[in-house]
């Protein structure tokens, strides 16, 4: 089965898609449901750098797509973003709320680390819950904590729009590329200048957009530079993530005894690890320059041919279902089948399963939910007077670490 046949089966939403981009959505779950099962130890310690890539491809989708309206008028260009935005994210939400409060009071409180619903119900419900995990890291347990991402998606969906249509494009080719050194700035000053301890830095720097930013601008950046960025060889590429690899070992081997910490390439900010050496200030750069090249690659046609498999695009193109629904998924049974021995044969059988009902709820999800929607949200503005090309596809909102760290 083909790549092409994979676009034009029953999942379609009535546009075209890359699906090397798909496929890139599809590893990164993989990576993400890896690192998030299960406490104590995952199995894949690193997959922390998949919500990073998730950043910055959202920021090239977003730009790509906003500069290619940005000749409507003012009303069409808002309006057809946000009802977009509204119809992609807001459909799958409204079903997945309510399921997860009823799991909240169903199963004990632990599971969701003692937090209270009440505190935080309305930051839920503004897309920014990224600011009270600020207080509260990890609140919500495994039914909301996950959501502090979308979040921050959402908080850079409200200005970005504005930065696009307002600024001529002398102007972003320099603001958006001054974004990508003033955030690792930011992460270095903004935790003393709120307040927050050395300690919890690194939890400020994950949670804020401010911060994070430069995900976001290295995207735009792909976007706004296409035309003029070099092509990039299948060799290079390799040669660009062998050099991210060894950065990550060099780092281990040189703090890893005095923290103490597991290993994680580049080391995941913890409160054990992340000091040492800044990594919460350095470390996401690195990724984000990795995760650009990336992406070029797949838009160039040199991105390696495993992003070319299709159930890495099935994956891909359902992953927003599974991005909102395997933190539930995963409390139920590790409330039914505590303890879980990750790396015992029932450990694994038990992944196995459920990687595949998340697999399954997510396919749900999209076909009966979400596809009604995309291909509603890909006839807006079909007869406006501004030739539109396809908006490339749904971004996946990404994805926070284990909440039980």
């Amino acid at each position: 089965m083909s790549a092409e046949l994979v676009e034009q089966n029953a999942m379609d939403t009535g546009k075209k898609h890359l699906a090397s981009l798909d496929s890139l959505r599809g590893i990164g779950l993989i990576l993400i449901f890896g690192d998030h099962f299960i406490y104590p130890v995952p199995y894949i310690e690193f997959g922390w750098i998949a919500l990073w890539t998730f950043f910055v491809l959202s920021g090239y989708l977003i730009t790509e797509g906003l500069l290619k309206m940005r000749t409507l008028p003012l009303g069409q260009y808002f309006g057809r973003f946000y009802l977009k935005r509204a119809f992609r994210i807001l459909p799958a939400f409204f079903v997945f709320f309510p399921i997860a409060v009823a799991l909240y009071f169903i199963f004990p409180r632990w599971l969701a680390f003692g937090s209270s619903l009440s505190h935080y119900w309305i930051n839920i419900a503004t897309f920014t819950f990224n600011q009270y995990q600020l207080r509260a890291i990890a609140a919500g347990g495994f039914w909301f904590a996950h959501l502090w991402s979308l979040s921050v998606e959402e908080q850079f969906y409200v200005i970005w729009p504005w930065l696009i249509f307002f600024l001529p494009m002398k102007w972003l080719k320099k603001v958006v590329p001054a974004w990508i050194i003033l955030a690792p700035v930011l992460r270095l000053i903004l935790p003393s200048l709120y307040g927050v301890g050395q300690a919890r830095a690194h939890i400020f720097a994950d949670s804020s957009l401010l911060c994070q930013a430069d995900a976001f601008a290295m995207g735009g950046c792909v976007a706004i530079f296409r035309a003029r960025l070099p092509h990039l060889s299948k060799k290079l590429l390799w040669i660009m993530t062998i050099a991210v690899i060894a950065i990550g070992l060099v780092n281990y081997l040189a703090g890893a005894s005095a923290a103490g910490s597991y290993w994680r390439t580049l080391g995941l900010p913890t409160q054990f690890f992340g000091q040492f050496n800044y990594q919460y200030v350095w470390g996401y750069s690195v990724i984000n320059v990795w995760a650009a090249a990336l992406i070029l690659a797949c838009l160039q046609g040199t991105a390696p041919a495993i992003l070319n498999f299709p159930p890495l695009v099935f994956v891909g193109r359902i992953s927003y279902g599974a991005y909102l629904f395997h933190g539930p998924l995963l409390g139920i049974y590790f409330y039914y089948l505590r303890p879980i021995d990750a790396f015992s044969v029932r450990g694994l059988v038990i992944f196995l399963i459920w990687f595949a009902n998340v697999i399954v709820v997510s396919w749900l999800s999209f076909r009966f939910i979400e596809v009604w929607f995309l291909r509603f949200k890909n006839t807006l503005g079909g007869k406006q007077r501004a030739p539109i090309q396809a908006e490339p596809s749904p971004e996946l909102p990404p994805v926070k670490r284990p909440v039980h760290e």
